[in-house]
Parts: C-alpha cells; structure tokens; sequence
C-alpha cells in the first residue's frame, strides 16, 4: 500500500515518497489542452488545491531526472499512460502562494516584493521589485524573454489576505486595492502567457478584487472539473479500502466500536461523517484532509472544521446574522442562481454564498434557468462534519442574542438536568426562544423548522 500522508502539497514529494495520490490528471489534460488558457478555481480551504497547483508546476516544467523516462514523474499516471500530451514541452512556471502573514498594505506589498527578488535572482533577471514596485507583468516579460517562452502563472489563496481582514471592512478594502492592481498585469502580459491558474476560496466580484481577473475562466461549477480536488467515493475505496480492516481492528481494540461493526459499516461511517460535499448537484467527493487524519488518528473527529483561517470568516459571517438563525437551516428546495453563490463584494458577502464558497454547505441539486439562463442550486449540508459544527455556531448565534456564553448555558443546563430540575431547564429553553427575533415570526413552516431546531 502507498503511504498516508497529511499536509504535504508537493507533487514530487508524493509521487517519490510512494505516498497515496488521488489520479486527477485526467481532468488536468482536459485543462492544459484546452482552447482557453486563463482559469480560476474556487474550492474549500484544505481541500487540495495548492497540490492541484504543483501538480501543473511539475507538468509545465518537465521531468525532474532529464536522463528518465520522459514522462516523468508522470508515467504512472493517466496522463502518462494514456494521453498525447507532449512532455516535452515545458516552460517558465510563477508560483505565487498568497496566504502569509501581512498586517497592513504596506506589509503586503514587501512581501510579495521579496517572494517575486527570489524568482528574479533564481533567475538571474535583471531586475529589483521593492514594495513602491510589485509589477507582476515586468517579471513575466522578463523570464518569458529570456527562455524565449511563454510562462506559467499558478496562484494559490489569491483571496486570503482580503478573507483574513473581513472583520475590519476599511483595512480588508485596502488589501483590495493593493491586490487588484498585482492581478490585474496578468491582463497585459496575454502575449507572454502560456497558462494561468488562480485558485482561492471566495470569488470576489468583477468590481471588487477580482476586477484584475475577470478574463479568467470560472471552472468553480463546471461538471467536467466537479472531482478535480478531493477524494471519490472509487478513489476512496482505490486508496484506503484495503485499510479498513485494519483500521476497524485498532478502533475496537480502543474501545471505539462494538465487536458487531463491520468494515462495510466502518465505511459507510467515512461516508457519513467526510462524503457529500458537490459543485454540480452530481459528482461527489469526500474532504482529504479529514480522510487522511481519520486514518492517521484511527478515531472519528471534526479534523477539517478545526483548522484553517475560514473559522474567522465564518465568524464573521456569523456576526452579522446574529438573531438569524435560520442561515443554518437550509431548505433543500430553494433554488439560487448562480451569480448568488459564485461571487460577491467584499464586505458584502450573503449568508448563503459565504457558507457555500468555505464548504459548510454543498450543492443538492441544478435547475435550468428560466429563458436560457445560467442554473440554478440548491444547497445542504455535506456531511455530519459540518453539520454538527453548524450546530455549535447556531446555539453560539442564539447564545450571544441572551448576552450569556455557549459554556455557561451549557452548565446552567447540565446542573439542571442532572438535578432533575425541570423548572430551571424549562426557564433555560424559553430564554433562548425569546431570543429569537421577533421579525421571523411569520406564518411560515421555516420558523418553526427553526424554533424545533433550537
């Protein structure tokens, strides 16, 4: 069996340390040998996107042993196995990862300046960025000049520094500004272009920070790239089937399981737990992150929900529709079109659309559009991961409305029910249902569906 692994988004690391790759080069052909040159990709934190990146840089730059098969690091995949790409093309590649700490604009700028005076002098380019000059366009001249070839721009989390600083509107504007202005020289620099890829978790409008990408091509809800990150439920039982006996054994031998659990119920409990999560309505993956850590840990966890800086952006998110509790509560039969959930103005993100693009909520299922218009989607929530971390946020939501912390409800509650206090438990659940705004109260099935749910 190929190794487990978690965290490593090295394509070469992978694929040398025998480690367990899902095969997406079938799709990455699709996208290289396409017509168009210039997309973008949004997709969950953590679900595979920078490995999708150096999965492309290790493509376009060719084999890492010139005197090995030409295929490369590759020839053990589709692509090399069954395709015609021609391997022996390569060219320049710009990796830019935007997810790093900056503070302020000024910060942001140094930063990007240096990442880009590494590329320059690995280069041996005649040239020097400096905060007043981050000119995105002057490098790829350059670097396409002196390999008399076109260049490869990969950028990974292009929106991370705007998400971090939601919660302070006039700093996270700012970040806007700087950032549009770096993006916007891919527009200029067409003619040294061989391929772009721009991945991220929210698509900001046209107007807003994507205003320097709006000639890209948005493949967020296109079918045929519906599986290119995470696991299917074949890849899923491809790379960790074999395992799961194992895997059963350990967790009963921790006191995890009863002896009647079965592998074939242990894998209906991954699927339960980490499966669900869509872009068309038609193709589902599982999270690789709670996958891999699952295994790693040999117990069932919310591994995914716990990391990463969308917590912040959810809470965020969460503040403004304090008193609101039915974001969380999704009917499955309402519709949005697609501009609802595909972008939006910083600052001005909508419920749905935020809780869609960071992954606590999925596509159900697609609709034409009336007249010929784009689809519309459905929503629900993925899998029991989220959900029962959307629970948490909702009680947290309902919570603060009452002025009283999630941990001091909770023991209030305890006490009273260990105490069989059914006075004190009652006074508990009416607070919390008078804090509920008296704008939902409307003769209408949700608002019950809400209060049930409380």
């Amino acid at each position: 069996m190929k190794q487990l692994q978690s965290g490593i988004a090295t394509f070469q690391v992978l694929i040398e340390g025998n480690y367990i790759y899902a095969d997406k080069t079938r799709s990455i052909y699709e996208m290289v040998t396409d017509s168009d040159r210039f997309f973008f990709l949004s997709r969950p934190r953590r679900f595979g996107k920078s490995l999708l990146l150096s999965t492309l840089k290790s493509l376009f730059s060719g084999p890492p042993d010139p005197d090995g098969p030409p295929q490369g690091l590759f020839q053990d995949l589709w692509i090399g196995r069954h395709s015609d790409y021609d391997f022996s093309q390569t060219f320049p590649v710009i990796n830019l990862f935007m997810n790093f700490a900056a503070l302020t604009p000024e910060g942001l700028l140094a930063t990007l300046a240096s990442r880009m005076n590494v590329i320059a002098n690995e280069e041996k380019l005649n040239i020097n960025f400096t905060p007043s000059f981050v000119d995105l366009s002057s490098l790829i001249e350059l670097l396409s000049k002196k390999y008399n070839k076109k260049v490869v721009v990969l950028i990974d989390e292009y929106d991370a520094q705007v998400s971090e600083k939601i919660g302070n509107l006039p700093l996270a504007l700012q970040f806007q500004d700087v950032l549009k202005g770096v993006y916007s020289s891919l527009k200029s620099s067409d003619e040294y272009l061989r391929f772009v890829l721009v991945t991220g978790v929210t698509r900001y409008s046209m107007t807003g920070l994507s205003a320097g990408l709006n000639h890209l091509n948005d493949l967020t809800f296109d079918n045929k790239y519906a599986d290119i990150c995470g696991f299917t439920v074949e890849e899923f039982d491809l790379h960790f089937g074999g395992r799961l006996p194992a895997l059963l054994e350990v967790m009963k031998k921790k006191g995890r399981f009863l002896e009647e659990m079965t592998v074939p119920m242990l894998r209906d409990k991954f699927l339960h737990w980490y499966d669900g999560y869509s872009w068309d309505g038609q193709s589902r993956v599982l999270n690789p992150f709670s996958i891999l850590n699952c295994f790693r840990k040999s117990y069932f966890e919310q591994f995914w929900i716990d990391t990463g800086p969308s917590v912040n952006f959810i809470n965020n998110l969460i503040t403004k529709n304090i008193g609101d509790p039915s974001i969380f509560l999704q009917d499955e039969n309402k519709f949005y079109p697609l501009k609802t959930l595909n972008s939006a103005a910083v600052g001005g993100l909508s419920s749905a659309a935020g809780l869609f693009q960071t992954g606590y909520l999925t596509v159900n299922e697609t609709q034409p559009g009336p007249g010929g218009t784009a689809d519309y989607y459905s929503l629900k929530i993925p899998n029991w991961e989220v959900k029962s971390d959307n629970f948490k946020i909702f009680s947290t939501s309902l919570l603060s409305v009452l002025g009283q912390t999630q941990e001091n409800a909770r023991e209030d509650f305890e006490k009273a029910l260990l105490a069989k206090d059914s006075q004190r438990m009652t006074e508990i659940i009416e607070a919390v249902f008078i804090g509920l705004a008296a704008r939902h109260h409307r003769n209408e099935e949700s608002f019950y569906h809400s209060v049930l749910y409380g």
